[in-house]
């Protein structure tokens, strides 16, 4: 009998688990976008025509008035290589850039990564670090993260990188938010910083840094902008359906507890 409920108790540990699980950040597919690229004066290179890919991550699916999430920009590939000029050294490479804020909110956010990347070897794939920001939400709605603008930075030097057209790389769902009163909204970021070293390169593939903008509190009214362009995905879950699973989950590890405490040998010699 221990045994046997000793196995219930971890299958009941497990399925808590999964249910405590379900609740994940918002994501959108990989966002393809053309960019044009200004290396750094006096390094012999030209603008560079390419494509970027980005993925954009909020910390919350499912968001509401008032909340602050932390958005990430993660780069899957650079508009252009590292040019045949020098190979770039371990931890040489810092990116920045702007993420504008659409739909029901306005505003940018201001996004900067650490400088840390591998070995890049000339004329080959530049590897940028994951670059996060903040944004307040105060408005409820549709709102759009869209890749604006990134800067690569190595050996003090910048590589200004501007995406042509700005496509839609996230959308959140915010829901009204208690407490939130009527105003303007602009989106609010945290600052970004870039270092150097000293020394003179270029590399091409990054980003313009743009200062993050204040946020004012807004009205729990619901305006949905649609997403622009192509961009397929939207950021939430449905907070219902959530909530759902989870009482579900709440009956079956109820149920599964009587089952597994009730005295069943006694029961029976009784009868």
């Amino acid at each position: 009998m221990n045994r046997n409920r000793l196995a219930w108790v971890a299958l009941l540990a497990t399925v808590g688990a999964a249910l405590l699980s379900g609740v994940e950040p918002a994501a959108a597919a990989d966002l393809s976008f053309a960019t044009t690229c200004i290396p750094p004066a006096g390094v012999g290179l030209g603008t560079v025509h390419g494509t970027s890919i980005a993925d954009l991550t909020s910390s919350s699916s499912s968001p509401k008035v008032g909340d602050t999430v932390t958005v990430t920009w993660t780069t899957v590939k650079a508009a252009s290589n590292n040019p045949g000029i020098i190979d770039l050294q371990p931890n040489t490479v810092k990116p920045s850039g702007t993420i504008t804020v659409g739909g029901a909110q306005s505003g940018s956010v201001s996004v900067s990564g650490p400088m840390t990347n591998p070995a890049i070897p000339k004329n080959s794939p530049m590897v940028i670090s994951a670059m996060t920001g903040t944004l307040k939400l105060t408005k409820a709605g549709q709102v759009t993260l869209s890749p604006a603008a990134y800067t690569i930075t190595v050996l003090g030097t910048d590589t200004k990188c501007t995406a042509d057209s700005p496509k839609v790389g996230l959308t959140l769902t915010v829901a009204a938010g208690s407490g939130s009163s009527s105003g303007g909204s602009t989106a609010s970021s945290s600052p970004s910083s870039t270092t150097s070293t000293t020394g003179s390169t270029s590399t091409t593939g990054s980003t313009s840094t743009t200062g993050g903008s204040s946020s004012s509190s807004s009205s729990s009214g619901s305006t949905g902008s649609s997403s622009t362009g192509d961009l397929a995905s939207t950021g939430g879950d449905s907070g219902t359906f959530q909530a759902l699973g989870l009482l579900g989950g709440s009956i079956l590890l109820v149920g599964a507890a009587v089952f597994v405490l009730t005295p069943w040998r006694r029961l029976r010699r009784s009868r």
